[in-house]
Order: structure tokens, then C-alpha cells, then sequence
């Protein structure tokens, strides 16, 4: 039978000739002839050539070789149409499936490459299952578990600059300060009853009159007081065992994708290795309070993999099923209870149950209910999870949100939001590719709002999309069209991938709700291991059948690996200590106000006023409205201090109307500068009504009382004749601020001045002799001049 060479150049013409080749070798076996196959519905019995099938298909050659010399087959559940269109290709007839129905063209395509029923599957199975185990390799098994373990331990090593950190000598950054203050933390102790009813920084969730951040993780309020009390604040414990941590989910991770993803081992390795030193983890792991993302992390990984045999190809037997998904239930519970994003994964079981249900060429219908009832009783309990969850902590909504965390959630217009938004998802995107430019705090200004499509920006969110929904298009075509059991499963690690990075991003995006920050580099911690699986696995799936091209993938995503690596060790040197990594990224985000305020902040510890007053400006000029109270309390600050009493006074009326953080600035201080700067302008009474409202706000405020029982008393002095009434009253203030601090010389000092002008000579000098013991320097040096003062003076210290 002569040949027909199919239309096409190069690989066609090759592989035509292949054919040819491969059925001068099987005729010379002797082992096949003619035959007819037995299809459709009612049968019909097609001709066939024995020969010219095993040439087009080596899974039919290995079946009909076994099959012997019988003349007819019978493949049941096949139509006519979809086995002459088979016969026809094997014939060499130009486009044999022409004019097919789409389920007659998969048929015998799938026909052509997997053989005849789930006998040939099995024997095909056995043969291209994947990467072999290496624990069945010998020696060569030994080397490659070496390579890819210092593979990931030279990725890790990225991280070696923390063995050097120490909370209490390098300070104590922004949030990780609410550790210390945490009382489950650090009392002696352990108060089960407060862990519970306590948010991540320690605050009261249910009492109305305390702010709270509605972060609800006990499980990592827990492991820092473990911390604590093996090591305390004054070493690297904290730093070293979140990189203990982050070693450990990036080890299940490698794990993970060389058992369930069915990827070779040395690939699993870089997989790992490249999530171990991405750059944006070290806010994660150098910034302590990130632990939520690395521990939840851990547990879903575990859930993972303990759940991996129900969604394997050869599934799992009802009850083993059934007492997995009871494990890996338990476990996402936990994974909530360490950060809110792990209930989202209830999501993936139910996905990936989805997913194994579309197996229809090589899964039997056996386990279809079972696993249809695991994704009712997942998504039950999924639901009720969330809904305890919102219930427990009485929603999610932050109160009294400051604009500057998320300035787009304070934006009126919705349209501006959905824009800015988009625009906040397109940045997250860049950093897990591009990761060259991070900074801890991107507030305010950093990410300007989108107000119109004609914005470029806009480019970076569409770019991303773009390349995600390409990458979902191009898994779902290698889902349809696999040609065996270890493609399909490789096929299905991305979309396992895709899963993870949805779920894990979906809550960061501020479409179901909006969070306290714009963009945060430790909330990338999760959707990262989306990104690199999906990276991975196309990569692999799409080069495997050519070394040349495997292996120049392989070095290329290497060179990533070194890149990062390089950027990673970079950028946690930057977190040694809080100077340094407030000086390096307030001097390249100019743009932020939280990162200028901070950097203004270290200015000012260190005595550099005008430096200070530059940067807390420049946070001031970022907002137009000048809402912020923090750095417009500051600025007012230094300018009283440097005697420019107008202009703090203005600055100061703008931060008691502002916003602020009750976790880093208390009320009662802005309200007690204001009325200071109000009595240096000349207008008493108003200083009076705002020291007043600085004592309202908190009843044990000493300084207050100082203050006001000063200014009541210098008003009463300042009338003809003084007024009586008003000097008992600031005499009381006076004597309020001692009993509250009864060891400060400056209420003793003031009193003695006060009781002495109001002529209670024996209440004077009492006040006097208790300043003598108290500060007897200053004592000598105002009875050197011989005379009595005659003012107060005014309590006032930078915070």
C-alpha cells in the first residue's frame, strides 16, 4: 500500500517519512495485518490496516500487538464516524476530520493517542506518569535531593543579614511596636480569655469606646509570645524564626509541586527556590507582624497536600476521602485564625473537585458522587466559616479609616475608584515580576488616583490581565487536549495555580470590601506562589519534549533566581534596624506621606529641627486638604519650639480637626499643644477650653492639669482685682497634676509660684521645700538670684 505524503513542509514531511519508516519496521515483525474494527450504534464494521494504526499511534501498536491476530475489535462508546476519521489519518488521507462534529474530531483524536479503553490508559499511564521517584534512583537519587536542597538553602540564604537584627537595640517598626504593648505577649500570665477577644495588635474588639483593626489571628499572637518568652526583644529570635518559617513553606511548596504537580524534581527545586528569594517576601519576614502571611501560608499548604490524594487521578476510597477532607477542613480553619485569607480556600477544594470531575478520559464515574458531595459539604462549611468569622468580630469595616492608608476608598466619585483600583492591582502585578522598586508604604500620594481612561498608567492593570486571562485561555486548551495522564495532571498543576493566586489575591483588591492600606508587599505573600506556579508549570509543559529548549528555560528562570537573590539580600540589609530602612525609603519615596513623616520623625530624635520641619512639610504639601494630624502636629511642634507661635498655631488648629492614628498619636496631646500655641498668640480663653478638652478626652493626663491650672491662674492675675474664683480653680488643676505625678518638680515648682502669688505663704513654702527634695539644683539656683519667681512655666516636650 503505497503512501500519501500529507500536505505541509518541514516537521510534516519529517514526520511523514518517520511513519513510513516506522511501518517498514512493523511489517518486518510480521505481527500485523488487516482487521476490522466494530463501532457506532448499530454496529458497523470498519476496514482497517493493523499496520498503518500501530505507525500513526505507538499506544495502539503496544494494544493490538497484545491483542493478537483477532479480525475484529470491538470499541465500544466510539461512533463510526470518529473511527473512520482514525482509520483515515493512519491512512494518510489529507484532513481526516474535515467535516467531523467536535465530539466525533475528540473522539478519535483521543482514539489516536491514548489507545482503546482504560486497560490502555493504565499501561500508558505507567509509562509516562511523570518525573520517576528518586528514592528509587540509588545514588543518582542522593544527588539530585543534595542539589535541590542547597538549591533552596542558597535561596534562603538571601536572608542571612537578620542574624544580626534585634527588636530592642534596632527598634521596633511601626506595627511590630504593638507586640511589646500586647499583653498576651509579654505578661507573665497567660490570659486564654483576652487572646480571644483581642485583635493582632492586642486592642479590645468588643469594647465601643476602643479603636480596633478588626485583625483577628490569635494563632500569631500566640507564637510571638513563644518569642518572647524564649528570647525576649534584645536578640534576632523574632527575625529568625519568621526565615525558619519562610524556609518551611518554601520546602512544602517544592514538595507540593514534585508530588501533586507532578513536576521533576530539579524544577520543583527552582520552584521553590524562586518563592524563597523573591524580593518582595523580605517585608514578610523582616517585618515581624508579616508572620500572619508565612504561618497561614504553611497551614494551606499542608490542607494541600493532605487533601492531594482525593484530587489525584487514581482518587482516594470513600472514607479515606471522607477523613481528608476532615483534616484539610480543620487545617484552612486554622490557616483563618492566622490570617483572614485563608477561608477563601474553601474556594480551591471546591475548584479542584471541579476540576477532577472534567477527567473524562481516564477517571471512572465511580467517585463522581462522592465527589460532588464533598463540594456541597465544602461549600457549607465554607460559608458558615465566613459568616462566624464576620459575625465573631462584628464585620470587617475598619472605623474612622484615615484617607491616607487607602485614599481611594475615601474618594466620593465611583467611578475614580473603580479606575485607581484597577491601577493598585496592575502595581501588585508588576512587583511579583518586576520586584525592583519597594518600599514599605505607598499612602497618600504615592499612587496618585486615576481620573480618566486617557491615563497611562492604566497600561500596567490591562497588561496584567491581558496575561492573565492568555495564560487561563492557554491552560484550559492544554486541560482539553492532553494526550496522557501525567500532561493532564501537569496541565492541571497550572490551574491549581491560577486557583491560588485568585483566591489569594481577590481579598487585596478592595472589590468585596476596602482594607487599611493601598498596596502592601507582605500581602503578596500568597499570591506569589500562584504567579510561580503558574510560571513553572507552562514552562515546563510547554518545553518538555525538547531538551535543548528545557534546559535554556531552566537557566533562564535561573538567572531570575540569581536576580532576585541579589535584590532579596539587598533589600533586607535595608531592615537591619528602623533608622536604616526609615532613612532609605523616606529618601526614595518622596511621594508617600507616611514614609516622609516617618523619616521626618528620625530627623527629629535626633535634634535636626529644620531637617525635621522640611520632611514633615513636604508629608503636609502631599494631601491639598492637609488632613493629616501626625506630621501637621509635629511641624506645629518645632515651630513653637522655635518660637514661631502663628504659624504653629495654624498648624496645630489643623490637627485637632484631622485624622489620625490612635495607635501612634493620642488625642489628648493635640489638644493640649493647640491651647499652648493658642496662649502664646494671646488668646487665654481659648487655651483654657482646649486644655480643658485635652482632660475630657483623658481624665489621667497630669500635664493637662499643669497647664490649665497655669493658664487659669495667669488670667485670674491679669484682671483688676484678680479674680478669686478662677485662682482657686487653677490652684485645684494644679493640685490635680500633683496627685497624678507627684514626682515631676515642675508641678511642685509651679505650685510654690502659684500658692505664693495667691498669698498662701505656709501652702507656698511646703510646695517649695517638696521641689528642694526633689530637684535640689534647681532649687540653689533660684534662691542664688534671691528673688521668687513670678510665672509659670509650661510643660511641653516633643513626642
Amino acid at each position: 500500500m503505497a503512501l500519501k505524503q500529507r500536505g505541509g513542509e518541514g516537521a510534516k514531511e519529517a514526520g511523514t517519512w518517520e511513519r513510513g519508516a516506522r511501518v517498514f519496521e512493523l511489517l518486518a515483525t510480521g505481527d500485523f495485518g488487516d482487521m476490522q474494527l466494530v463501532a457506532g450504534q448499530p454496529p458497523e464494521r470498519i476496514p482497517a490496516s493493523r499496520v498503518l494504526l500501530a505507525a500513526a499511534s505507538a499506544p495502539l501498536a503496544r494494544q493490538l500487538r497484545h491483542s493478537g491476530h483477532a479480525g475484529e475489535l470491538e470499541l465500544p462508546g466510539l461512533s463510526a464516524v470518529a473511527v473512520r476519521a482514525a482509520v483515515a489519518f493512519s491512512c494518510g488521507v489529507r484532513r481526516p476530520f474535515v467535516g467531523l462534529s467536535p465530539a466525533d474530531a475528540w473522539a478519535a483524536a483521543s482514539l489516536l493517542r491514548n489507545g482503546l479503553g482504560p486497560t490502555a490508559d493504565a499501561r500508558l499511564d505507567d509509562e509516562d506518569e511523570g518525573p520517576p521517584s528518586p528514592w528509587q534512583s540509588g545514588w543518582r537519587a542522593v544527588l539530585v535531593l543534595v542539589g535541590c536542597l542547597a538549591l533552596l538553602a542558597a535561596a534562603v540564604a538571601s536572608y542571612w543579614p537578620v542574624k544580626g537584627f534585634n527588636m530592642q537595640v534596632g527598634g521596633m517598626f511601626m506595627d511590630d511596636v504593638m507586640i511589646q504593648r500586647n499583653a498576651v505577649v509579654t505578661n507573665h500570665d497567660m490570659d486564654w480569655k483576652r487572646l480571644w477577644r483581642t485583635d493582632y495588635w492586642g486592642l479590645e474588639m468588643f469594647d465601643p469606646n476602643t479603636w480596633t483593626h478588626k485583625s483577628f489571628r490569635p494563632l500569631v499572637v500566640l507564637t510571638f509570645r513563644w518569642n518572647y518568652w524564649y528570647h525576649g526583644f534584645n536578640s534576632a529570635g523574632f527575625h529568625i524564626t519568621n526565615v525558619a518559617m519562610h524556609a518551611g513553606a518554601s520546602a512544602q511548596l517544592g514538595f507540593f509541586a514534585y508530588t501533586v504537580l507532578r513536576l521533576p524534581a530539579l524544577w520543583s527545586a527552582l520552584l521553590a527556590a524562586l518563592f524563597a528569594a523573591h524580593p518582595v517576601h523580605s517585608e514578610s519576614i523582616c517585618y515581624v507582624v508579616g508572620r500572619a502571611d508565612i504561618i497561614c501560608t504553611q497551614v494551606l499548604m499542608l490542607a494541600i497536600q493532605v487533601y492531594g490524594p482525593c484530587a489525584s487521578a487514581a482518587g482516594c476510597g470513600a472514607l479515606q476521602g471522607w477523613l481528608r477532607l476532615t483534616l484539610t477542613v480543620i487545617l484552612i480553619l486554622v490557616a483563618g485564625l492566622c490570617k483572614e485569607t485563608g477561608f477563601t480556600f474553601f474556594g480551591l477544594l471546591v475548584g479542584w473537585e471541579a476540576l477532577c470531575l472534567t477527567r473524562v478520559r481516564f477517571s471512572g464515574q465511580g467517585g463522581t458522587i462522592s465527589r460532588c458531595l464533598r463540594m456541597v459539604v465544602v461549600l457549607v462549611v465554607g460559608a458558615a466559616a465566613c459568616a462566624a468569622r464576620l459575625w465573631y468580630t462584628q464585620g470587617t469595616q475598619i472605623a474612622r479609616m484615615d484617607p491616607y492608608s487607602n485614599p481611594i476608598a475615601a474618594s466620593d466619585d465611583s467611578y475614580v475608584r473603580i479606575l485607581s483600583y484597577s491601577l493598585v492591582h496592575g502595581l501588585y502585578m508588576k512587583l511579583l515580576v518586576w520586584p525592583w522598586f519597594l518600599c514599605y508604604d505607598y499612602s497618600m500620594d504615592a499612587v496618585p488616583l486615576v481620573r480618566t481612561l486617557q491615563d497611562v498608567r492604566l497600561l500596567c492593570p490591562v497588561a496584567g490581565y491581558l496575561a492573565l486571562f492568555q495564560t487561563i485561555c492557554l491552560v484550559v486548551l492544554r486541560l482539553r487536549s492532553y494526550s496522557s495522564r501525567s500532561s493532564r495532571m501537569l496541565a492541571e498543576g497550572s490551574a491549581i495555580g491560577i486557583g491560588f493566586f485568585i483566591l489569594s489575591f481577590l481579598p487585596m483588591t478592595n472589590i468585596l470590601f476596602p482594607i487599611g492600606t493601598l498596596v502592601a508587599e507582605r500581602l503578596l505573600y500568597m499570591p506569589s506562589i500562584g504567579m510561580l506556579v503558574i510560571v513553572v508549570c507552562v514552562t515546563y509543559f510547554e518545553t518538555r519534549k525538547r531538551l535543548w529548549m528545557q534546559a535554556s528555560a531552566w537557566a533562564f528562570l535561573f538567572g531570575v533566581l540569581v536576580f532576585w537573590w541579589t535584590l532579596c539580600y539587598q533589600r533586607v540589609s535595608d531592615w537591619r534596624s528602623v533608622e536604616q530602612i526609615t532613612l532609605v525609603d523616606g529618601l526614595k519615596q518622596l511621594r508617600s506621606t507616611r514614609t516622609q513623616f516617618n523619616l521626618a520623625n528620625i530627623y527629629l530624635q535626633g535634634q535636626r529641627l529644620d531637617e525635621a520641619l522640611v520632611a514633615y512639610q513636604r508629608a503636609n504639601s502631599l494631601d491639598p486638604e492637609e488632613r493629616d494630624s501626625m506630621p501637621l502636629y509635629h511641624a506645629g511642634q518645632i515651630l513653637m519650639y522655635q518660637g514661631q507661635y502663628a504659624e504653629a498655631e495654624r498648624h496645630l488648629q489643623k490637627a485637632v480637626a484631622g485624622y489620625f492614628s490612635p495607635l501612634t498619636l493620642h488625642e489628648e496631646e493635640v489638644w493640649h499643644d493647640y491651647g499652648l500655641a493658642l496662649w502664646h498668640v494671646g488668646r487665654g480663653m481659648e487655651a483654657v477650653q482646649n486644655f480643658q478638652n485635652a482632660i475630657i478626652t483623658n481624665p489621667a493626663f497630669p500635664k493637662g492639669y499643669n497647664n490649665l491650672g497655669c493658664a487659669l491662674c495667669m488670667l485670674a492675675m491679669s484682671q483688676q482685682p484678680p479674680n478669686a474664683q478662677a485662682m482657686r480653680e487653677g490652684l485645684q488643676q494644679l493640685e490635680q497634676a500633683v496627685i497624678l505625678a507627684p514626682g515631676v518638680p515642675l508641678y511642685w515648682r509651679n505650685a510654690a509660684v502659684l500658692l505664693s502669688l495667691a498669698g498662701d505663704r505656709q501652702g507656698a513654702n511646703e510646695a517649695w521645700e517638696r521641689w528642694r527634695q526633689l530637684d535640689p539644683a534647681s532649687v540653689a539656683a533660684v534662691e542664688a538670684t534671691g528673688q521668687m519667681p513670678q510665672d509659670c512655666v509650661w510643660e511641653f516636650y516633643f513626642r
